[in-house]
């Protein structure tokens, strides 16, 4: 907790430190004294330590009692009498009163208890004035003690507002009130530690700390001491003099600070300034001198906050975390430029000056050697002018070119039709070219755009916030007191979050109702996945708190068998390819090439290969899917095409994501229930006009799904028969229990038997399951009795 102070000090000797610190507080806060009586300061703390700090609940008990027996076993009896008192109090189930009313409510039991039995009946009135008066004096300083002693996590890095400062001022008085019964010799331990409070408010805050600080412990000891107005004098020009010379140094602070006692000491001599003060103050500046300078910087930095190295190092974590992001955003850039570009255009030309050929009209003339032979008419020149007239603007150009056109052929009508097609075939592969050229140029654009503004974001400061920043904020909301979180792995499906969390509930079942009930929906809310708490620790050190281990939560584990069968040879249309994006996403992928020849593989596998490098980047489905077809619809010289069947198997949520394009029905057997999954859009690449449908299904647990392509049934027996007769042979293998690595072997033989198989068929099917922790597998010991 006061790692800040000394980083090289252990753990075990920092603990040390705060041990000792409560013991000492509850020593005098059991000798506190105020007018001359006794006051029960060591409840109030007792109480708040117990709900906040755990591990000092006995050395504050040990500590108190100590204090307690040297004003006598009297007070010994009373003490311990208001602690059970309270015990009992905040134990009560069905009344829960707030922490004062029970601290005061235990004190006037207990002290009417006492002295009913000490009287032997009712105290007399002046008693009784006092119990009110210790009431009262209880009430506030759980109070204060409340707002001083925060929750462990919080105690440095809370904001030390002007309550909380006050409140830990009026704990301070109260502990010097106790502290003057102890005198060693010439040293007394009160105003040893006044002074050195006050030397070292002026060295960390200067004048405005050490004024506060002198003047409100000041009163507050000097109204216990009956000695208001000398004394608060006295304290508050010592804490104004030692701030005024803070720029002198710890020389000039001490020297200066002694200088109103000596003044005060030949001013007023009703003022208790004797040696034994003398030589404490003395001591104090001793002391004072001795503290290490890193806890003068370390209450600097609380008094007045340095920003400016918290913002450089939020500053510095922006612009590597941002630089990061837009690094693979470029990347992903790069990449469909090479996509839509380099893999498409590199080899295509268009051609500027045309070639000109007989055209099949030509071809099928009569007049074709007189046309096009050796002894020809010039038709070539014709044409050639028809489309020089054609590219320009001149209707009258045009007009006669076809003029010339239609005196050398008998057939003009047709051929004109035929040179219009060929003219709109060449401009529409041009605009295709241009359309092509130009999102590679615009992407290309933008790589460079990106470039120089990764080059920019050094010298700019953006926005600061981070994961941990925002789940803070989550649990703040849903009053968590959370005091740190770390995210050890943020990669989807494979999240590791560790939270550490104050201890307000004791009990195991408050713990998991705890995560389950408000931090799990969190977790959810934020990262849009579900997670699993993997393990709860009840930690002691530095103080009492749960550590929270969560993962991300993989509820379904998936098996599958792949059935591939070439038509003729081993050279098969079809492709397949099953792969996991994350721990939690599956992708199967299922596309079947135009033929059965090496060109229709080659279409299907780099169908599949660039999908799958589209996922690789992070980009929809539905637009990876778009995206293909667009770069393999441009090439209009031959046809390539392949049909895609694309599932995502999301294992956290249990759900089947569908795209298919031309590709063959989904089965999806649930038990005796059969879930058939349609798609109707077109082959990728063999429309101009291409529309994909998303379909999403809800899984559950031992569902089996079925991925074909349209080679598995055969063209001359009815379909709806084949595929009725499919589904009962895989629902027989499901019911008689079939491996799922024989399962689709035996299930293909009799379906061969039946129906013959004419094209390339691949069939893919996978079943999904619960996964079943290990702590759930247990075996019980039945006894068998005659």
């Amino acid at each position: 907790m006061i790692q800040g102070i000394k980083d090289d000090f252990s753990i075990k000797k920092i603990s040390l430190i705060i041990h000792l610190f409560f013991f000492m507080l509850a020593l005098f806060l059991a000798q506190a004294v105020m007018f001359e009586a006794a006051v029960p300061f060591l409840l109030p703390l007792w109480a708040i330590v117990r709900q906040r700090y755990e591990n000092e609940k006995a050395f504050v008990l040990i500590g108190g009692m100590i204090g307690a027996i040297t004003l006598g076993l009297g007070q010994v009896l009373i003490l311990g009498l208001q602690i059970v008192i309270y015990e009992l109090i905040d134990r009560f189930k069905y009344w829960k009163l707030p922490t004062m009313f029970s601290v005061a409510f235990a004190i006037l039991v207990g002290q009417f208890i006492w002295q009913t039995s000490i009287h032997f009946g009712i105290p007399p009135f002046i008693v009784q004035l006092y119990i009110y008066y210790e009431v009262v004096l209880a009430f506030f300083m759980t109070i204060f003690i409340q707002l001083f002693f925060v929750q462990p996590h919080q105690f440095w890095s809370k904001g030390w507002n002007y309550e909380r400062v006050g409140a830990g001022l009026v704990i301070l008085a109260m502990s010097l009130t106790g502290m003057n019964s102890i005198v060693v010799s010439y040293f007394g331990l009160a105003p040893f530690v006044l002074h050195l409070a006050i030397c070292i408010a002026a060295f960390a805050g200067g004048v405005p700390i050490a004024a506060m600080i002198s003047i409100i412990v000041g009163s507050l000891v000097g109204v216990s001491e009956l000695a208001f107005t000398g004394m608060i004098a006295l304290y508050g020009l010592t804490g104004v003099i030692a701030g005024l010379f803070n720029g002198l140094g710890r020389t000039g602070i001490v020297i200066s600070s002694i200088l109103p006692s000596v003044f005060f000491f030949f001013y007023d001599a009703t003022l208790p300034l004797d040696s034994v003060y003398f030589v404490s103050i003395l001591v104090a500046g001793i002391v004072f001198f001795a503290i290490p300078q890193n806890i003068f910087t370390f209450l600097q930095n609380i008094i007045h906050p340095k920003r400016d190295e918290v913002l450089l190092q939020r500053q510095q974590w922006l612009t590597e975390n941002t630089q990061a992001k837009l690094e693979t955003f470029q990347s992903f850039v790069l990449f469909m430029k090479e996509l839509v570009f380099d893999r498409f255009t590199s080899t295509e030309k268009v051609n500027e000056i045309r070639k000109i050929e007989p055209s099949a009209t030509c071809m099928s003339c009569f007049r074709y050697d007189r046309c096009w032979g050796e002894n020809n008419n010039g038709m070539d020149k014709h044409i050639q002018d028809w489309y020089v007239a054609k590219s320009g603007i001149k209707q009258a150009e045009q007009t006669v070119a076809e003029e010339k056109i239609k005196l050398k052929c008998v057939k003009s009508t047709k051929l004109i039709e035929e040179l219009d097609y060929q003219l709109y075939n060449d401009k529409m592969n041009g605009q295709f070219y241009h359309g092509k050229k130009m999102i590679a140029l615009q992407l290309k654009d933008l790589s460079n755009h990106l470039n120089r503004l990764m080059n920019e974001m050094s010298s700019e400061t953006l926005s600061f916030k981070t994961i941990e920043n925002e789940l803070y904020q989550h649990f703040k909301r849903a009053q968590v007191q959370c005091f740190q979180i770390d995210v050890l792995n943020n990669t989807m499906g494979e999240r590791v979050i560790i939270c550490s969390i104050a201890k307000t509930h004791h009990s195991v079942d408050e713990q998991h109702l705890l995560c389950e009930r408000i931090l799990l929906p969190i977790l959810y809310e934020v990262f849009s996945e579900p997670f699993q708490v993997e393990k709860i620790l009840d930690k002691k050190q530095p103080f009492a708190h749960l550590q929270i281990s969560f993962r991300s939560a993989v509820r379904y584990e998936l098996e599958y068998d792949i059935y591939s069968k070439a038509k003729d040879s081993w050279i098969s249309g079809d492709t397949h390819a099953v792969f996991r994006i994350h721990p939690g996403l599956v992708a199967i992928m299922l596309s079947d090439g135009m033929g059965q020849n090496r060109e229709a593989q080659r279409e299907s596998r780099r169908l599949v290969r660039l999908m799958r490098e589209c996922l690789s980047y992070n980009m929809n489905p539905e637009t990876a899917m778009h995206t293909l077809h667009y770069v393999m619809s441009l090439n209009r010289e031959v046809d390539m095409y392949a049909t895609i069947d694309f599932a995502l198997v999301d294992l956290q949520k249990g759900e089947l994501w569908s795209w298919k394009a031309g590709s063959m029905s989904t089965y999806i057997l649930r038990g005796n229930r059969l879930i058939k999954v349609d798609g109707a859009a077109a082959p990728v690449g063999f429309m101009p006009v291409f529309t994909i449908e998303t379909e999403k299904v809800r899984l559950l647990a031992n569902d089996y799904v079925v991925m074909v392509s349209d080679g598995l049934f055969s063209s001359e027996h009815d379909w709806d028969e084949q595929e009725q007769y499919f589904v009962e042979i895989l629902k027989d293998n499901i019911e008689n229990g079939i491996p799922m690595n024989a399962m689709l072997y035996d299930f293909m033989e009799k379906f061969q038997n039946k129906y013959e198989v004419e094209d390339d068929c691949t069939v893919i099917l996978f079943n999904v399951e619960h996964v079943v922790p290990k702590w759930s597998v247990f075996k019980t010991n039945v006894g068998v009795h005659a």
